[in-house]
């Protein structure tokens, strides 16, 4: 089940980043709201999910301790419009 950012469990130096970094890639649906995911396997919209999922893990890229470690941003940004571009071209 999904947790909020002010959990106990994330006031022990646990962040929100390591709980969502920590998923990748078996356990990524824990950190999703389980009735959206509900919702969306409900409508036969799998392709959604995998794009959350997409998002979430540049989140997790761009949110990196170290500055260094993190994805630039006109990357992020071209693989952001490359998701939204699929999407679009799905629900056609």
């Amino acid at each position: 089940m999904g947790r909020r950012p002010t959990s106990e469990a994330f006031r022990a130096g646990f962040t929100l980043h390591d709980y969502v970094e920590m998923s990748f890639p078996e356990r990524v649906m824990e950190v999703m709201d389980p009735h959206l995911i509900q919702k969306l396997e409900a409508d036969g919209r799998d392709h959604i999910l995998e794009s959350i999922i997409s998002v979430l893990r540049i989140g997790v890229m761009c949110s990196s301790q170290s500055p260094r470690d993190r994805m630039e941003m006109g990357d992020a940004v071209n693989q952001l419009h490359s998701i939204r571009n699929l999407l679009l071209r799905l629900d056609q």
